[in-house]
């Protein structure tokens, strides 16, 4: 399996930079394991929406999320944060 690439926003960081360093620290773990494959068994990840615009939910802990967009060369992380984003989908 090939890494990909992961592309993230001014937004998200400034997101991530909200969290403590812990809860920062389990994002970087999930975002390793999301480069390496997105089907890692510890992501629990889902399609949340299907077809032309399709997105996906990745976990990070059972409270927190990653939503991102699959691309051939890449990934493009949406937003990161509660299990429930309310600008997402």
């Amino acid at each position: 399996m090939t890494s990909r690439p992961l592309l993230i926003g001014p937004r998200v960081r400034e997101d991530l930079d909200s969290f403590d360093k812990n809860l920062r620290s389990k994002f970087i773990r999930a975002f390793r394991f999301l480069r390496r494959d997105m089907l890692h068994p510890s992501l629990q990840t889902e399609v949340i929406k299907e077809g032309g615009d399709a997105f996906y939910r990745a976990r990070v802990d059972p409270e927190y999320r990653i939503h991102f967009e699959f691309h051939d060369t890449y990934y493009l992380i949406l937003a990161v944060g509660p299990h429930r984003l309310q600008r997402i989908g």
